[in-house]
């Protein structure tokens, strides 16, 4: 039971962690260290069927992937007979090596398998260990999951925005004006903060009292879930107010999407309450501003939309240009850090 001894040793160091991504890499390590596997692997897919991010554990440490993902068609099509069989694990032969499918955690919104290609059968007693790691390691994203969203409406809370905000800092690129042929890859890593809003909502609550308040935002956010990418971040900050980090090229592509989820829910009919609108302000994100500043700039241009006819979308960058707003400058030694 040496395999076991490892693996029940290093299931401290996984629970102690708070971050699901840090878990999965956590997992990927574990597994490795005791099947010693020719590949291994964890893959995302989307509810429309799309992968979305592939982790694979190369030699000490995990590569993440997110664009342009090629997964092989032998593990695509395995990954389909496991969900059509409705088992939790799944084994083909590939030639001269063994692949081994388990699905580790299923959302409303995205599937998530493990993949081991190994020379020899996986071992009863290491196919026990794996399972039983698994389910601890669901558990426990359950756990985690719970305190990082929202009781009513199930999206991120506003302490996730907190954690989550400096992981897209890191996505994003450096601005370089120096690298032309960069402009590329830079158009394709665009990622822009969006507050939202819903008008008139105390009236909403003040009329139909706050059971049917509460409906509103869930419907709201229900359609934010099913409109959005599961790569897109939505928090509720509280209230009728959320925050959207969406992924998108250019403004224009930005505003596309914005627009069509804004006309979606204006032209929804919300039992007993009718029609109601929203009010959106949006700003690009840069690793040179503060979060709070980012919020800010979306604020303010959420409040451009609320005292202009609301029902309205309305970017940051827009009223800098019409000279309507101004960006923040800190200066060299402004800062006091207590």
């Amino acid at each position: 039971m040496n395999n076991a001894s490892l693996l029940f040793s290093q299931l401290a160091d996984l629970t102690a962690m708070r971050d699901i991504e840090l878990m999965e890499f956590s997992l990927l390590k574990t597994l490795n260290s005791f099947l010693m596997p020719n590949s291994l692997r964890i893959i995302k897919i989307d509810i429309n069927g799309r992968t979305c991010m592939d982790i694979s554990f190369n030699n000490t440490h995990c590569v993440v992937n997110t664009e342009h993902l090629v997964i092989p068609e032998e593990i695509m099509t395995a990954i389909n007979e496991l969900q059509t069989s409705g088992s939790q694990d799944h084994t083909v032969v590939i030639g001269d090596e063994l692949l081994s499918i388990f699905q580790i955690h299923k959302t409303r919104a995205i599937n998530v398998f493990l993949t081991i290609v190994c020379n020899k059968p996986i071992s009863l007693n290491n196919a026990y260990l794996i399972n039983g790691m698994l389910q601890i390691y669901r558990n426990f994203c359950d756990v985690i999951r719970s305190g990082q969203t929202d009781q009513l409406t199930g999206l991120f809370n506003r302490k996730t925005f907190d954690d989550s905000i400096n992981k897209i800092f890191g996505l994003i690129p450096v601005e370089d004006n120096q690298y032309p042929d960069n402009r590329r890859e830079k158009k394709s890593l665009g990622y822009w903060l969006v507050m939202i809003d819903i008008d008139h909502f105390k009236a909403v609550n003040d009329k139909f009292g706050h059971l049917f308040g509460d409906e509103v935002l869930v419907l709201l956010a229900q359609m934010m879930m099913s409109m959005f990418r599961d790569e897109d971040l939505i928090f509720r900050f509280g209230g009728e107010e959320f925050v959207l980090i969406i992924r998108s090229p250019d403004q224009t592509a930005c505003r596309i999407a914005l627009e069509r989820f804004r006309i979606a829910f204006e032209n929804r009919q919300i039992p007993q309450v009718g029609k109601i609108t929203i009010s959106l302000g949006a700003c690009r994100m840069s690793r040179d501003t503060f979060s709070a500043t980012l919020l800010d700039y979306a604020d303010k241009a959420l409040y451009y939309s609320k005292h202009n006819g609301r029902n309205q979308l309305t970017f940051f960058e827009d009223l800098l240009e019409a000279g309507l707003a101004e960006e923040e400058h800190i200066v060299p030694g402004e800062i006091t850090l207590f």
